[in-house]
């Protein structure tokens, strides 16, 4: 999140000047950072997301009162095929000279957003032009804050900038900005090597522009889906982000977390002298919609059901800060970070912060993470801690199901005799429920925490046989998810056409009599 368009701005070296060495259409900016710290902050671990986070952070901060914002990110090839070429562009209050001359202040913040917390450190600008073009590559700002010509400035960064008055935008060919008329765009020349890093772990030799941008969508749809999202009183988003290659533009959809029989929570904890309540949302990863989450595709870096993916996302007001937290909130008995194990894969999750003022619950100067320093944060993970994650989270829920199902039954026929995880077969296998009385009646249940597969279906008429072969004959069998895949209502009259198998006796057996029903259909949630 970059700060070039506002807040209180901090004692500058020297206003922007016009000297005997620059033309009436020029002004020097004498900024306080050096080329050589400059490029010590490309080297501080930023990926290529999380340097397009914070120049989109200005550009939503700069927002007009009462304007959606606007935000196109464009892509474009570059004529070495080791480089690609970006511009940020968007259509908000935009900078003049004494705005822009404090946006490349290293520290500084920004002069006209108040304490809009999107612009936190006064670093953001300065740390996206580092890590973007590797610290010493080309980069450029073109800004106006009125109809008419743009300032712009061009890097590498130096003590001394030149900002130049020009009419109209020079971009690299090929970038689309999508609307007419921006009020800042910054440009950047970025390595392959960096722009790779939008992958966990990927093809290094990866060039293709659409796949890149269906990598960063994916990004961007998770950081800022808050501003995606349909408000709850306008029913509108309150950004609109669009990220272009060549004459292809798609917009950056909402990504929500993928989860399913959630949990809510409500706490209280006090937050910079004032009492904020906290929502956290907690439940199983639904790997059906984790697998539909991107433009219909399925998700690459987030949610993956792996280590590295397992946890919760922190999201304060509109913006998601932190993703995959586990051990960095939650502790075992012994005071050390809860480790990350397969056990915990499932378990996904969202603490919902409402938007709170600048310095309450700080992040990194890089917005890369939280500040765990900040003793805010320290008050927010002990309220969490009532609530550990769910180890074996699939597991625990499908028990949850079992036990909650068995009650369901019995309240409603209370003769019946109800009993869970009945033995079949000489290998131990175990039916999740059965429901029978002395008339005869045997209904048999398999329950699913997510969504019902084929091979649940036929692990349902496994149980059926093992229960004819034993001598008992099963009256009905239901397969109880939360959803299905597709076809599998179609399958349900092809598998009742199949032969059973005999009772020990050699007597025929009653034909199967299979079903697919809901959690919803069962008030199950």
């Amino acid at each position: 999140m970059n700060d070039n368009m506002n807040p209180t701005p901090l004692s500058l070296p020297n206003p922007p000047t016009e000297t005997s060495n620059t033309s009436p259409a020029q002004h020097e900016i004498h900024i306080n950072i050096t080329n050589k710290a400059f490029d010590g902050l490309a080297h501080q671990g930023m990926t290529f997301p999380q340097g397009n986070c914070e120049v989109v952070d200005n550009a939503l901060a700069a927002a007009l009162p009462g304007d959606k914002a606007r935000i196109c990110i464009a892509l474009a090839p570059d004529n070495d095929q080791n480089y690609l070429n970006l511009a940020v562009a968007d259509w908000g209050r935009g900078m003049d000279l004494d705005a822009l001359t404090n946006a490349l202040q290293l520290g500084s913040l920004p002069t006209t957003t108040g304490t809009n917390r999107l612009n936190e450190h006064g670093f953001g600008l300065l740390n996206a032009l580092a890590c973007l073009s590797g610290g010493t590559g080309d980069w450029c700002i073109y800004t106006h804050s009125q109809p008419g010509n743009y300032y712009k400035v061009s890097g590498p960064f130096d003590l001394t900038m030149i900002v130049e008055q020009v009419d109209t935008l020079d971009l690299a060919p090929g970038l689309n900005l999508h609307w007419a008329d921006p009020s800042t765009v910054v440009c950047v020349r970025v390595p392959m090597t960096i722009a790779r890093t939008m992958q966990r772990q990927g093809n290094r030799r990866l060039t293709d522009l659409a796949t890149m941008r269906t990598w960063l969508i994916e990004h961007l749809g998770v950081a800022y889906r808050g501003f995606l999202s349909l408000d709850s009183e306008t029913l509108e988003p309150s950004a609109k982000i669009v990220v272009t290659v060549g004459a292809s533009a798609v917009l950056v959809p909402p990504i929500h977390v993928p989860m399913m029989m959630t949990h809510t929570e409500h706490f209280q904890v006090e937050l910079g002298g004032q009492i904020v309540t906290l929502t956290y949302v907690y439940g199983l990863l639904d790997r059906s919609m984790r697998d539909h989450l991107v433009q219909g595709g399925k998700a690459r870096y987030y949610y993956q059901g792996s280590q590295p993916t397992q946890g919760i996302d922190i999201r304060l007001g509109k913006r998601v800060i932190a993703t995959a937290q586990l051990g960095e909130i939650w502790r075992k008995e012994d005071g050390s970070a809860l480790s990350r194990h397969n056990a915990y894969n499932d378990f996904v999750g969202e603490l919902l912060i409402p938007d709170l003022p600048r310095g309450v619950l700080a992040t990194l100067v890089n917005k890369t993470g939280i500040d765990h320093t900040d003793a805010d944060w320290a008050k927010v993970f002990e309220a969490l801690a009532a609530f550990p994650p769910i180890k074996n989270a699939q597991s625990a829920t499908e028990k949850d199901l079992r036990i909650r199902w068995m009650q369901m039954l019995k309240a409603t026929n209370p003769e019946d005799d109800v009993t869970g995880e009945v033995t079949v077969w000489p290998t131990g296998t175990r039916i999740d429920v059965i429901d029978r009385i002395k008339s005869g009646k045997c209904d048999i249940y398999e329950l699913k925490a997510g969504k019902g597969e084929p091979q649940d279906f036929y692990q349902l008429r496994m149980y059926w046989d093992g229960l004819v072969l034993s001598g008992v004959q099963p009256t009905r069998g239901v397969l109880l998810a939360a959803s299905f895949a597709e076809h599998m209502a179609a399958m349900v009259p092809l598998l009742n056409a199949l032969p059973t198998p005999p009772f020990p006796d050699g007597t025929p057996s009653a034909p199967y009599n299979f079903s697919l029903a809901t959690h919803a259909e069962k008030q199950l949630v």
